[in-house]
């Protein structure tokens, strides 16, 4: 019933006549809200428009209609709609400005908002965009947002109109390497590799399941939600180990032998079609068939398997990569949330337990930067923050935790990942998955394609790439062109001290978010300089430590633990995180 009052509102716009000039009374926003909106909808459908509300506006001086001219300016289809708006905003603000300006103006000086704003702006963009907005706009939501709401800008795209992938498959390197012969579409200057060697991939290690997402695919997707875990499969129980059967593919388990083993039969990278799997690696898929697992066909007392059988898959890690294209910045989360419960707009109790969050592309910005809603609430987060900016989880308290993520090339990915798995081509999307498609004028231009009111370009331009952490409340970027020369980089963000290693990429002829693969682990103290080759790492009291994608591992032993951090551009960053400090800044007059 909720999403049904946002269509009813734009069938309203569409059959409402103009309404008379005499009627305006600035002192009722929601009405007048709604003569603002009816306005801007008759200019699109190049109606009759009646500008006296924007007149009456004006006239009363009242700030509160800052922020809703703004949002009718961005979506003025005409001329003297145009220059109506932005002729009550002069007067409002005092300012003469044109629309970024005015959205900058309002961002950086946290403007009011009227009554019923929230609810404005979701019928704004039902209206002009797509009705599914309404979801996220429910009146009422604006007192626990987490940010003003003047600052959520539409991205260009509806809801969901950048696909996120959601446990796209993944497959082994030669599998990839037929693919991309396979797909002669996507071969760029006759070389159909897939991935090339050059390439820039998002890397992930998780509890020893390697896997690379290349950024060509990410581009077009800027999201995706996986399941990193992985088990070995034999060829009999307790036998030859065929290979690891990774999450969250699916299985059907067809027979058993006793109660440890499983038969399954499934899809895996590098895996044959049916093997065995020790019971314990087993997850069953709830409400799956109605063969319970003690009733399978036990073949070790002569049972005949079956032909089909319940649904299971390996025990895993959800998480999900949140990838801000326009910011350059992709952010591993882990997105398992224990005991998840909130309370919604009509204050009734929501309890949903333990749960993985599943995200989506929300098609809004905030000062450049990807916002995005996890499918379960309806929330909207911000990408690069992990927070919740506004929605049923705004005030849950949950920022979600980083995750180690590297960008590197494929070749060095798979040297020192032989048993790694790659995003397949097939997403079930049709993109252009050429290397360089998608973005790459925007990649190789300093422009900004969207509003973004907290810059400083001092000394980092905007798109320069930094390194970025945050530990116990400081954040700290690490330009790529200062620590790229100085290859080991011992520091201290916070509390904790780190030790950072920056290996550059090759070049390309043209540019993608990436530049290095940078990697940070906490000291512990140590001092750390380089070892004999690039996977070995010399500490001040004399040993030895190997550089692995989890943690630095000594010859006794020892362990020091990866630090989730990621790359942005270097205003992404800023936007969220102006108190920064800045490597090498320190050394500036």
């Amino acid at each position: 019933m909720k999403r049904f009052a946002g269509f009813v509102l734009v069938i309203v716009l569409l059959l409402m006549p103009a309404v008379s000039a005499l009627d305006y009374d600035a002192d009722n926003y929601r009405k007048t809200m709604i003569q603002m909106l009816g306005s801007a909808f008759d200019a699109s459908r190049g109606r009759l428009i009646d500008l006296a509300v924007f007149d009456a506006i004006a006239t009363s001086g009242d700030p509160l209609y800052i922020a809703p001219l703004v949002d009718i300016a961005y979506f003025a289809r005409s001329a003297e709609l145009h220059r109506s708006v932005i002729a009550a905003l002069n007067t409002l603000t005092g300012e003469q400005m044109d629309w970024q300006g005015y959205f900058e103006w309002a961002g950086a000086n946290d403007i009011a908002l009227p009554p019923h704003y929230d609810d404005f702006k979701g019928q704004m963009l039902a209206a002009f965009v797509d009705p599914e907005f309404t979801r996220f706009f429910l009146p009422g939501v604006m007192q626990t947002a987490r940010i003003n709401m003047v600052e959520p800008v539409w991205g260009g795209v509806t809801v969901d109109g950048i696909p996120s992938l959601v446990n796209a498959r993944q497959i082994s390197p030669e599998e990839a390497r037929d693919e991309g012969h396979r797909h002669e579409e996507f071969c760029r200057d006759g070389d159909c590799s897939y991935p090339a060697a050059d390439e820039l991939v998002f890397g992930v290690s998780i509890d020893g399941d390697s896997r690379a997402y290349p950024l060509r695919l990410l581009n077009w997707h800027e999201m995706f939600n996986d399941v990193f875990g992985k088990a070995p499969l034999y060829a009999e129980p307790n036998g030859e180990l065929v290979c690891h059967f990774r999450a969250p593919t699916p299985f059907e388990v067809r027979a058993r032998s006793g109660e440890d083993w499983l038969l399954i039969y499934g899809r895996s990278a590098d895996c044959p079609r049916s093997g065995w799997l020790a019971a314990a690696d087993v997850s069953w898929i709830e409400n799956d068939g109605a063969v319970a697992p003690p009733e399978l066909p036990d073949l070790a007392i002569g049972d005949e398997a079956l032909s089909v059988g319940p649904q299971g898959q390996i025990w895993g890690k959800p998480v999900m990569l949140a990838y801000c294209t326009l910011c350059g910045a992709g952010v591993l989360y882990d997105v398992d949330i224990a005991d998840l419960a909130y309370t919604d707009l009509n204050g009734e109790s929501i309890v949903l337990g333990d749960t993985a969050l599943e995200f989506g592309s929300s098609g809004l910005l905030m000062r450049s930067n990807k916002l995005m809603y996890d499918r379960n609430t309806d929330t909207i987060w911000n990408a690069i923050t992990g927070e919740p900016a506004f929605g049923p989880l705004a005030t849950s308290g949950i920022v979600l935790d980083v995750l180690p993520v590297v960008v590197t090339d494929w070749a060095s990915w798979l040297e020192a990942h032989p048993d790694t798995s790659v995003l397949s081509l097939d997403t079930g999307f049709l993109r252009n998955y050429t290397n360089g498609a998608a973005y790459s004028d925007y990649f190789n231009s300093a422009e900004l394609m969207f509003p973004s009111w907290q810059q400083d370009t001092a000394l980092i331009q905007n798109k320069e790439m930094v390194f970025a952490l945050r530990l116990q409340g400081e954040a700290k970027a690490y330009p790529l062109a200062a620590i790229i020369p100085e290859r080991i980089i011992n520091d201290r963000v916070g509390q904790t001290d780190v030790v950072i290693i920056a290996e550059a990429s090759p070049e390309r002829d043209f540019f993608e978010p990436g530049g290095a693969a940078v990697r940070a682990y906490e000291s512990g103290g140590l001092v750390f300089s380089p070892g004999d080759d690039s996977l070995t790492l010399l500490s001040d009291d004399g040993r030895n430590w190997q550089v692995t994608e989890e943690a630095l591992i000594a010859a006794d032993g020892e362990r020091l633990k990866r630090i989730g951090g990621h790359l942005a551009f270097w205003f992404g960053w800023f936007g969220f995180y102006p108190d920064t400090l800045v490597y090498g800044a320190e050394a500036q007059p």
